[in-house]
């Protein structure tokens, strides 16, 4: 803390947010120049500018930069100006987003190369900044997020979204809906339907008036505001157990209630019976986050500026954990990546482990899991190289097209993620474009990345040799020479395209890649890279032996799917079918015995699986409707003539249901029963945008989801087609 006789540095805050953002993301933003209020005096620039002509009028001591995901149309001219006055970047953004990248593009371009973040899984999502990269933790107003005295009427109180990358917080609802009274918050979105969100004093009234709030840091196990203000505002937090959590002072049952879906239930049954208990939760909740977790307890911008003035030769600035203090230490202690264990990490891991072993449809499941969760770019490089391994370059380009629309038209950058356009070129070349991907090459030519020097290198294209690399958000697995130019023999091969006239490199570059972590910084940063011989010998046997498993595991499930197996577990009493189910199938059946139907309709063939059992025992327990005749659909037979308002459909096909995109958002129901195949998550990702169906219950690891009616005219109505949405054609 800044000492009360001593004035405070001055901060010039260079921020351009996009017009027109609801008032709830408009006090976040408010938040942030709050907090560093308490360490510094702020002047917030949020217009074009000359930013030597502003430093020469505030005389500031540090400068931040923020971009990322809420960032608008940003122009600052002379960057170069005023070398002496330090600099940081505010990553504002998701760690799986794609405004990552174009945040790297406006650091690059105003000179910026130390950065701070909100968020605790950036470093594990974005590898190659991890060692230039400090948390800023969120934090709450104590002003605001406090016990009110109001009457605690809401046993169970649900806010936020509910959009497919928060499966616990979409799993915790299903469960605790059937077993407490509960109220839901709908979330409005981010545009201008966002406006009657409720934020600020309104906001943590009522969480001041509820018992239990649950919250959730998204598929990356984050840890984000509704953790701290919960229990700042006195109401008893119920998360998912975490890393993120855990740093921050969480621990089940002593200060929150932290667990699975499946036991959160019990727990706060057990604090209902025992309110003293439940009480010494919410008190201790309360008193972690007031004590620790304030603004006023976010000074880690201030003692990076204090640091870097006295840092010497041979020294480095680290944090002391994600909710840390920073302190100097010598250059080659590198502290390894804090990892909140993001769901969809192990699913991009796997995935590229099936496609060095040339496991292509294994390889584009794992990746498709995750594009389940969120279009995230990661994942989109790793389904472009699974296509062109499979042959399919105009698939590959499609991936790598979508992104780059997304980068530059919805986010304006100037310029693309490096391996991102490395792969494009890929795809390009690929697909018989040769002069196109010559003429990608030589554009952006300050753009420089290891994987995009080699695939210049490949083409003919100079290298530029002064510019420096660019991080990466979606690096690929690291390879030697020899392995790389292996590998794209296999996809051009693969796609029928000639290896002549093409330079394959012959050694590394050496090209130093601002940003990766240094030997001995724990187990690497992307948790994919080759290591030297003797680790490759290792984990050549680990992944023998992992094979091995799985390959007795399908044997024993094999022979568990054969008929007589089979019946034997249809005809289980309902105690026993209740342990052979799962969590989504209960769903579905609770569902459809509750839903106003009058037709269903089948596209593809039936298989008698679970899910399928699961739709005849939801339809058959329905006591309003006589039984239903399920009508078979096909693309060459879609099926118009059926009321979509009051028609179950289920989707075992999803090549079969492309072309009734129109009819299927205007279904009560809507089943997908694989979401995991290339039809599938196009499917997925069209009716959950631009249309009236909301996401009830969704499992990206099976690749099954439950889309139900809003009641609300879907666009396209009216015999108009629907529009994709953005990821919704690989």
């Amino acid at each position: 803390m800044i000492p009360a006789t001593q004035s405070k540095p001055r901060l010039l805050f260079f921020r351009w947010a996009k017009p027109g953002l609801p008032g709830f993301l408009n006090r976040h933003l408010d938040e942030h120049v709050q907090t560093l209020q308490h360490f510094f005096d702020v002047r917030v620039i949020d217009r074009d500018c000359d930013y030597g002509a502003e430093c020469d009028a505030f005389e500031p001591d540090l400068c931040v930069f923020e971009s990322g995901v809420y960032a608008g149309e940003r122009s600052i001219r002379n960057t170069a100006g005023r070398p002496e006055i330090p600099k940081l970047g505010f990553l504002h953004s998701d760690p799986y987003d794609l405004a990552r990248a174009v945040f790297l593009s406006d650091m690059d371009r105003w000179g910026v190369e130390q950065f701070f973040t909100t968020s605790v899984a950036m470093a594990e999502y974005t590898p190659e900044i991890a060692d230039r990269l400090f948390v800023w933790p969120n934090s709450v107003d104590p002003a605001v997020f406090h016990p009110y005295p109001v009457e605690k009427n809401i046993p169970v109180l649900f806010t936020g979204s509910q959009e497919r990358h928060y499966p616990w917080r979409n799993a915790v609802g299903r469960v605790l809906s059937r077993s407490f009274a509960t109220m839901t918050m709908p979330h409005y979105g981010w545009g201008k339907a966002g406006g009657r969100t409720v934020f600020g004093e309104d906001y943590a009234r009522l969480l001041s008036a509820s018992m239990f709030v649950p919250a959730c840091g998204s598929m990356s196990r984050d840890l984000v505001r509704k953790h701290l203000e919960i229990p700042a505002a006195g109401a008893c937090l119920v998360a998912e157990d975490s890393p993120a959590l855990a740093a921050f002072g969480f621990t089940d049952m002593q200060n929150c209630v932290l667990g699975d879906a499946g036991e959160i239930a019990e727990k706060l049954d057990a604090l209902l019976a025992d309110r003293p208990r439940l009480d010494g939760i919410v008190a201790a909740g309360q008193q972690l986050v007031h004590e620790a977790h304030v603004q006023a307890r976010r000074s880690q911008v201030l003692e990076w500026l204090q640091l870097q003035a006295v840092q010497r030769p041979g020294e480095r600035i680290v944090q002391a954990g994600p909710a840390g203090s920073l302190f100097l230490a010598p250059a080659e202690n590198a502290p390894a990546v804090f990892r909140t264990g993001g769901r969809d990490r192990a699913f991009l891991e796997a995935g590229w482990e099936l496609l060095r072993e040339q496991d292509t449809e294994g390889a584009r499941r794992e990746f498709l899991k995750c594009l389940n969760y969120y279009f995230i770019p990661e994942a989109v490089i790793g389904a472009a190289w699974t296509d062109l391994a499979a042959g399919n370059a105009e698939a590959a380009r499609d991936w790598t097209t979508q992104a780059l629309v997304d980068t530059f038209t919805d986010r304006s950058a100037p310029d693309p993620d490096p391996v991102l356009w490395a792969t494009h070129l890929r795809a390009l070349l690929c697909a018989g474009e040769r002069d196109q991907a010559v003429a990608g090459a030589l554009r952006f030519e300050q753009l420089r990345h290891p994987e995009l020097d080699r695939v210049r290198r490949c083409l003919g294209v100079p290298v530029a040799g002064s510019a420096p690399a660019r991080a990466s958000v979606c690096p690929v697995p690291e390879d030697s020479a020899e392995e790389w130019n292996a590998e794209l023999r296999r996809h051009l091969s693969a796609c029928s395209q000639p290896l002549s006239g093409l330079q394959f490199i012959a050694a590394d570059s050496g090209l130093p890649l601002a940003g990766t972590e240094p030997e001995g910084a724990g187990s690497g940063n992307s948790g994919l890279r080759h290591g030297g011989p003797l680790r490759r010998l290792q984990d050549t046997a680990e992944h023998t032996l992992r094979r091995t498993r799985q390959r007795m595991l399908r044997r024993l499930r094999w022979r568990l799917r054969t008929g007589a197996v089979r019946r034997l577990r249809i005809g289980l009493s309902p105690l026993k079918q209740r342990l052979v189910t799962d969590e989504f199938s209960r769903t579905l059946t609770d569902v459809l015995r509750r839903e106003g139907l009058d037709s269903a309709v089948l596209y593809g063939e039936p298989s008698g699986s679970r899910l399928e059992r699961a739709l005849d025992r939801g339809l058959a327990l329905n006591p309003s409707l006589p039984p239903l005749t399920i009508q078979r659909s096909s693309a060459s037979h879609p099926a118009p003539h059926l009321k979509a308002l009051r028609t179950a459909a289920f989707v075992t096909d999803a090549s079969a249901a492309e072309e009734s995109v129109e009819f299927l958002s205007g279904c009560a129901l809507v089943v997908l029963a694989d979401t995991v195949s290339p039809a599938g998550y196009r499917l997925l990702a069209g009716l959950t945008t631009g249309s009236r169906l909301v996401l009830l219950a969704h499992d990206p690891v099976r690749g099954t989801a439950l889309l139900g009616s809003t009641g609300r005219i879907p666009r396209g109505s009216g015999g108009q087609p629907l529009s994709h949405a953005e990821g919704s054609l690989p």
